[in-house]
């Protein structure tokens, strides 16, 4: 009786051993071999993200920072890269949803999106610019400094409420940032406060914009940059991270913010 209970025992914990391990094999962090065995690194794009995703008109290609960087991460793991257009509202559920393996956009980390989904180590740095008329060269250093001024901010953004909370008062806002520099060089405007990057951009590609962005300005609202993976992905998340400080320590990430106007 007593080998038949001990027979019985060894066959429901052999069973028992073996389920686990279905259940382990099942739940393994598989994210690295499954983008490798892929062949294909897909990720989510906006293409109006000037200069961090964007559609160059002239190549019909996405392109910007987020891009480059995208393609080393791509080019090491020894895989294509395969961008997939996505509108903003889109990138996070497309990612949940398990139709591309990463954002890469201009997506600021922030706590409340880490709830949903997790991201990479800071890729790059994403603060506000002033801009003002090329004439104008006071070394201005903080928001109060445009008290009295006709300033303008985009709408949409943290700068209005920023720029009212500082004092700042009569903001105008625009649609784009390409309509305030515009009215800052026809002289309807004499201040910005916009995103860093996009100015940046904006000032080394487009000369019509007779524009500068203030040196001496000290950005108070900067946020990081990074790549947008599942949180069950962490293997994956680990090589980006990887990656990502191997392209700060050869200074690529520099270059790349260099190509941009930044």
């Amino acid at each position: 009786m007593r080998k038949k209970s001990f027979l019985m025992e060894s066959v429901f914990f052999t069973a028992f051993v073996f389920t686990l391990a279905l259940v382990i094999s099942a739940n393994a962090d598989d994210s690295v071999a499954r983008v490798k065995k892929a062949g294909e690194l897909v990720i989510a794009s906006t293409v109006t993200g000037v200069p961090t995703t964007f559609m160059d008109t002239k190549t019909n290609e996405v392109q910007g920072t987020m891009i480059d960087a995208a393609k080393y991460v791509a080019d090491k793991l020894g895989v294509k890269l395969r961008i997939v257009e996505t509108p903003w509202s889109a990138l996070i559920p497309s990612l949940t949803g398990k139709k591309v393996d990463l954002i890469c956009a201009a997506m600021v980390i922030t706590e409340k999106r880490r709830e949903v989904i997790d991201f990479s180590d800071p890729v790059f740095p994403y603060c506000e610019a002033m801009v003002v008329k090329m004439s104008d060269q006071k070394p201005y250093k903080t928001i109060t400094d445009l008290q009295g001024l006709r300033v303008g901010a985009q709408v949409g953004t943290i700068y209005a409420k920023g720029l009212e909370e500082r004092g700042i008062k009569g903001v105008k806002i625009y649609d784009n940032i390409g309509e305030i520099m515009m009215d800052i060089t026809n002289d309807r405007l004499d201040a910005s406060i916009v995103d860093a990057p996009v100015a940046g951009y904006l000032v080394k590609s487009k000369p019509e914009f007779k524009v500068r962005i203030v040196e001496t300005y000290q950005p108070m609202m900067c946020g990081d940059l990074g790549i947008g993976t599942r949180k069950e992905d962490q293997e994956l998340k680990r090589e980006i991270n990887k990656i990502v400080a191997e392209m700060k320590g050869k200074g690529i990430i520099k270059d790349i913010l260099k190509k941009w106007g930044q």
